[in-house]
């Protein structure tokens, strides 16, 4: 049987070593070492495989059952998508890892991590995009009439950075006049999502 919060919490699970991982090694937590950032590199490295592989191996055993069951009504080009989304992003994650390996993950201190930091927020964003491909291409292998085919998540530029900004600044107004946490989380979430639109335009 198909449980689709379990796959969703593997399928995010290298968006979490990555975060879990940054935060420990910014904060010091863990050495800025070669070494230590090569392990790390491979363990990210191994959980995207990973993930690929589960919405890989789910997409092709419910194809194959819908092809025993439902011959009739099995859209062809359902077929074709699906297949066609794992490959795609299976490229996009390699291109991406290519990149942060050579750049951020080839630092060796924490000083040369830090200067770094804009190859790893968007590598950050790569990842994030192309892990809720994945998830979208379970969902419309799911239900491929209500999803439809999983769309292109592009990095936030910095027209996204500056109204994510005015975002979070009416988020902050509105906690400071009523009080209410809700607002603070969610101005954090815009802050991150303008970060994010910087330090792509940086590494550009």
């Amino acid at each position: 049987m198909h449980e689709p919060e379990a796959d969703k919490l593997e399928i995010q699970q290298p968006l979490e070593i990555l975060r879990s991982s940054a935060r420990r090694l910014m904060d010091r937590q863990m050495p800025a070492s070669a070494s230590k950032l090569e392990e790390l590199y491979a363990h990210i490295k191994g959980a995207v495989a990973d993930s690929v592989e589960t919405v890989s191996g789910y997409v092709t055993r419910s194809l194959e059952l819908a092809r025993e069951n439902f011959p009739d009504e099995l859209d062809p080009e359902i077929l074709k998508a699906a297949q066609a989304a794992v490959e795609d992003v299976q490229s996009e994650l390699q291109a991406a890892l290519s990149q942060v390996k050579e750049t951020f993950f080839a630092a060796a201190s924490f000083q040369e991590c830090e200067a770094l930091l804009p190859n790893l927020a968007l590598f950050e964003s790569r990842l994030e995009g192309s892990l809720q491909r994945l998830e979208q291409t379970v969902a419309m292998v799911d239900d491929p009439e209500h999803f439809g085919p999983p769309r292109f998540i592009p990095v936030p530029t910095i027209s996204d950075a500056l109204e994510a900004l005015g975002d979070s600044l009416e988020q902050i107004h509105q906690h400071m006049r009523d009080g209410s946490k809700e607002p603070l989380r969610l101005a954090l979430e815009q802050v991150r999502r303008a970060q994010i639109g910087l330090s792509a335009a940086l590494a550009e």
